[in-house]
């Protein structure tokens, strides 16, 4: 069995299930999901985390950086003086953002839009049991998220039967574009947090919400602030924004509060007013 060890708390629940990756599952203590689209189950047993990969091979630095290990939470923190931040941080000790692959965070991103967790992950698993390979890990079997050139064959109609509806057109129409040049997206961690953010929005059915996810959860771009139902009602409920302000003034507010960090501050404070309705 592979292992790495820890330095600090890591809570995978509250992780890989807080709304910002869509395709892993618990199963007899284990965590079975994806790493760079390779099949990976994980657990954390005496301050080690345990992993086999369908690679059959260590993949250690990979699990680094999808974790984010090498960021300190606590200096971020350790800074800060609202009490809902650190409130947030208290509860969800061991919640970290995770790097996830920008191809796949962006399509899963678009699909998400208007729509629940349980919904978002069947739909996303449907797609890659269709279009993805296998791939095993003893009895389990995982499927890899299909390329842009894979899903661009296809038309809406096959697409909506994966439960995309109205999404169909985006995702065909953005995975188009990037069958042609995938690098686009992975040129962005070189780029700034506006420059990328212009860049995502030119994709079909890419708004500020989810362009914001795309640069937290997959680029690096801890400014990134996106702004759901759930951070709405925080900025409006806890931080007396008006609730008539547009959406992307309201994330600029946050950004310019929070400072450079924001996304992180933002993910925990999301994730504690959706775990506990506080």
């Amino acid at each position: 069995m592979n292992k790495i060890k820890i330095n600090e708390d890591i809570d995978l629940r509250n992780t890989l299930f807080s709304g910002q990756a869509f395709r892993w599952y618990l199963k007899d203590d284990w965590y079975y999901g994806y790493i760079n689209n390779s099949f990976i189950k994980i657990r954390i047993i005496d301050k080690h985390m345990e992993y086999e990969s369908c690679m059959g091979k260590p993949c250690e630095s990979e699990i680094i950086e999808y974790f984010n290990l090498k960021l300190t939470y606590k200096k971020i923190f350790s800074k800060i003086e609202d009490k809902y931040c650190l409130l947030a941080y208290k509860e969800l000790n061991g919640l970290k953002i995770l790097n996830q692959d920008p191809w796949e965070c962006l399509i899963s991103f678009i699909i998400s839009a208007w729509s629940n967790v349980p919904k978002i992950s069947k739909t996303i698993n449907d797609l890659c049991v269709e279009l993805g390979d296998k791939q095993v890990i003893g009895d389990e079997i995982g499927y890899t998220f299909p390329s842009p050139s894979i899903i661009s064959t296809k038309n809406e109609k096959i697409l909506r039967k994966f439960g995309l509806g109205y999404r169909s057109k985006y995702v065909l129409n953005t995975s188009r574009l990037l069958s042609e040049n995938l690098n686009i997206i992975y040129e962005l961690f070189e780029k700034t947090y506006d420059e990328a953010l212009n860049v995502l929005l030119e994709f079909p059915g890419v708004g500020d919400k989810v362009a914001n996810c795309v640069l937290i959860y997959s680029l690096k771009k801890h400014f990134a602030f996106p702004v759901d139902l759930w951070v709405d009602r925080i900025l409006v409920q806890d931080y007396g924004i008006d609730k008539k302000m547009p959406l992307i003034k309201k994330r600029k507010w946050a950004q310019n509060y929070f400072g450079d960090h924001a996304g992180i501050i933002q993910h925990f404070l999301f994730h504690y007013k959706r775990k506990y309705n506080q």
